[in-house]
């Protein structure tokens, strides 16, 4: 069987690869759409799961009503309920119908008239009454009744469940938890839109897997952690303190009237360097980095030099290099403006993230936050992190994207071990082609880590002989793929 089912996979991703250049409609124009049968705990459900494709992504993306519907009277019972833009999830309740659930598209597979929804969004999820960040379409059923349509991968992880694809029809294992085979998922993909991934446990240091983590790349705002390294080093020192109110710098108030502006700054007004690290961390803001700078070293050219002597004792490769303390990219001073962006690989982070938790673990008070008031600013900022709303356990860390970079995300849980020792999972991810894959890659490696630290990780085969695959890897694979 095993063997059967690679070779379905492989067969598929090239039909993928081939028909993904026809592919022209609107991601909120399906033309791809399909009815599945279900099967639940190895019952055939009446009825189907309506599912649109994604165009370009070809990501698979369900009916939650009609997951809902065949998921009544499971292990993993939920009911939906509807406000505004928002869907509710509420584990444990019985599936009330509102109409429309198990029906089919009447119009399965044809481009002709395509089933129409709003463009790919987030928020629009929420579990047991908690904000949700995961990327999903809203429309309505064959009934006329609200529905949203999620990622399956996504729904596994909401519902902590077991599900897969097999020859056209979905199966579902509510007694399964969902569960992360890397080394499979590894030989299939799963790091093929990313540039550099890493994670690991930075209690004790051990890597549980990484995906070209030698890789220099553009790291974006994922920068401001260096910088905060740094400010931490000069508050221990007593050169500086939390309380202590600096001055806007000319440099932060022209930046904050860019287009890379995120708090409005006024040269000669002041701020605390708390609210100014909180508003470098939480949303991002690259003038209040810029204004710790100037007030650590006088300038942003003194504070790189520092970032950079910085990366060279702790031992950062020599593909780690900083020209500026926030991640944009630096124009050159040439006829061809070109741009130069802070580089580093994900085993250099994962090792800068390590020192930081180990030396300044405070940082997770503030990147565990979702929203924090500033009050040198009179405004609240939320926090960019999407993974802090959909894992319990997530402790921050920081997000960063630019043209170049991608989308890139560094993010931590903390998890016990069977001895209750807890431990701090980190993965980084550089490079994603867009924030739901971002999002979606590095909740999956913080799983696996923290199913790792727990020791209940689904491992492969080492047999060499064995084609066999657990079906809980095998279920991911397919999720991930399809």
């Amino acid at each position: 069987m095993g063997h059967n089912i690679f070779k379905r996979l492989t067969a598929a991703i090239l039909c993928v690869c081939l028909i993904l250049p026809a592919i022209t409609a609107r991601a909120d124009n399906h033309a791809i759409i399909e009815n599945l049968p279900v099967y639940t705990d190895g019952q055939l459900c009446d009825g189907v799961i309506k599912t649109l494709h994604y165009a370009y992504a070809f990501n698979r993306y369900v009916s939650l009503r009609d997951m809902g519907r065949a998921m009544n009277g499971s292990g993993k019972s939920f009911n939906v309920s509807y406000a505004g833009d928002t869907f509710d999830i509420k584990s444990g309740e019985a599936y009330n119908a509102r109409g429309g659930e198990g029906e089919a598209f009447t119009s399965a597979g044809g481009a002709e008239d395509p089933y129409k929804t709003g463009g790919l969004k987030n928020s629009l999820l929420s579990r047991n009454g908690e904000a949700l960040k995961y990327s999903c379409f809203t429309g309505k059923n064959g009934s006329g009744v609200q529905d949203v349509f999620v990622s399956i991968a996504d729904l596994a992880m909401i519902l902590d469940c077991n599900m897969w694809f097999e020859e056209g029809k979905l199966y579902i294992d509510s007694s399964s938890p969902f569960t992360v085979d890397m080394e499979r998922l590894s030989q299939e993909g799963f790091y093929s839109e990313v540039a550099g991934a890493i994670a690991g446990d930075v209690t004790d240091g051990e890597i549980f897997a990484s995906y070209r983590e030698d890789l220099p790349v553009a790291i974006a705002s994922t920068t401001k952690l260096m910088s905060y390294l740094l400010v931490m080093e000069e508050i221990s020192a007593g050169r500086l303190s939390l309380d202590e109110q600096v001055n806007i710098p000319a440099e932060a108030d022209a930046l904050s009237k860019t287009s890379d502006g995120v708090i409005a700054m006024t040269e000669g007004e002041t701020a605390t360097v708390r609210d100014l690290v909180t508003g470098a961390l939480l949303p991002s803001s690259n003038e209040c980095v810029l204004t710790l700078a100037v007030r650590v070293a006088g300038s942003e050219a003194a504070f790189v030099e520092k970032m950079n002597k910085k990366a060279a004792e702790l031992g950062l490769s020599d593909g780690c290099r900083f020209y500026n303390c926030h991640g944009l990219p630096v124009f050159t001073n040439t006829l061809a403006a070109t741009k130069m962006q802070n580089t580093m690989s994900a085993a250099d982070m994962f090792k800068l993230v390590s020192h930081i938790l180990a030396v300044y673990p405070q940082i997770t008070d503030i990147t565990s936050q979702k929203t924090a008031r500033l009050e040198s600013f009179s405004r609240e900022v939320k926090n960019t992190n999407p993974v802090l709303y959909d894992l319990p356990e997530c402790v921050g860390l920081k997000t960063g994207t630019t043209y170049a970079a991608g989308a890139c995300l560094v993010s931590a849980a903390r998890v016990a071990d069977s001895a209750g020792t807890e431990h701090t999972v980190v993965a980084v991810e550089f490079g994603a082609e867009d924030s739901t894959i971002r999002c979606t890659l590095s909740e999956i490696l913080l799983r696996y880590g923290m199913q790792r630290v727990r020791g209940n990780a689904v491992e492969s085969p080492s047999s060499a002989g064995s084609t066999e695959m657990p079906r809980d890897a095998e279920s991911l694979i397919r999720l991930i793929l399809q």
